[in-house]
């Protein structure tokens, strides 16, 4: 072959290949072209999958921990009184009978003391009676009602937080027979408060928050701190026997 015709056929092939090569990196231009795009439109949705949870995510997220059980308007303020209450029933009686002579409980109950409940019109309270600053706005305190041996009434608020008395007054709505009347039940009752405590409570170690003397029972209040429940037992005069008892769960 002679030279003019390898010059003629070599200069189609070679032009071939160049368009072939074109070709070639045409097409890989547009796909890293396509790739970039693609992995332009992926990256954003990435960067907030890994920055913080989208709203898909955010809505499809189970809830961490099971919700506290609501409490009722009675469990919610013995849930604030009991716990800031220092001084025990057994405590604040024997200080509110002391100042009663010859003195026998008839009632007490754990409450807020009142704003009027003041060492005014005492003999016996002490003169910095009041009640306890440190408690706060509101302090617990234990209303007691203390007979003589006639069964006159006295109404003594002891403390809570201090186990000073606040106040000792005579009741003034008792007449003759209301006294007598009282004088009788307490010269048949045999169980004493104590007792009576002691017997509601062998089986219940909650946090004693009143007790009464009914006709013919005691009447004992304790309180579930883990619940806030309230069980009152009612426990003979006469013998250390529990009768009936009622769990309150309101």
């Amino acid at each position: 072959m002679s030279t003019s015709l390898r010059h003629r056929l070599r200069g189609p092939a070679v032009a071939c290949l160049a368009a072939s090569c074109a070709l070639l990196l045409a097409a890989c231009g547009s796909e890293q072209k396509e790739t970039t795009t693609t992995s332009a439109r992926i990256a954003p949705a990435q960067t907030t999958a890994t920055g913080g949870p989208t709203a898909t995510g955010s809505a499809s997220a189970s809830p961490s921990g099971s919700a506290s059980p609501r409490l009722t308007d009675d469990q919610a303020e013995r849930q604030r009184l009991v716990p800031a209450t220092k001084v025990t029933w057994d405590k604040a009686v024997q200080t509110a009978v002391a100042t009663v002579p010859q003195g026998k409980l008839v009632e007490t109950e754990l409450a807020w003391a009142p704003p009027n409940a003041t060492a005014s019109g005492s003999a016996t309270a002490s003169a910095s009676a009041s009640p306890s600053e440190g408690a706060g706005a509101r302090t617990p305190a234990w209303h007691t009602s203390v007979a003589t041996a006639d069964g006159t009434l006295h109404d003594v608020w002891v403390d809570g937080v201090s186990g000073k008395v606040i106040s000792d007054r005579p009741d003034a709505d008792q007449d003759a027979e209301d006294k007598q009347e009282l004088a009788d039940r307490l010269k048949r009752t045999t169980v004493t408060p104590e007792q009576a405590v002691q017997t509601a409570t062998q089986d219940d170690k909650g946090t004693v928050t009143a007790v009464e003397l009914d006709d013919d029972a005691w009447s004992v209040d304790v309180v579930d701190t883990s619940s806030w429940d309230k069980t009152t037992y009612e426990v003979s005069t006469t013998e250390r026997r529990v009768l009936r008892q009622e769990v309150d769960r309101d």
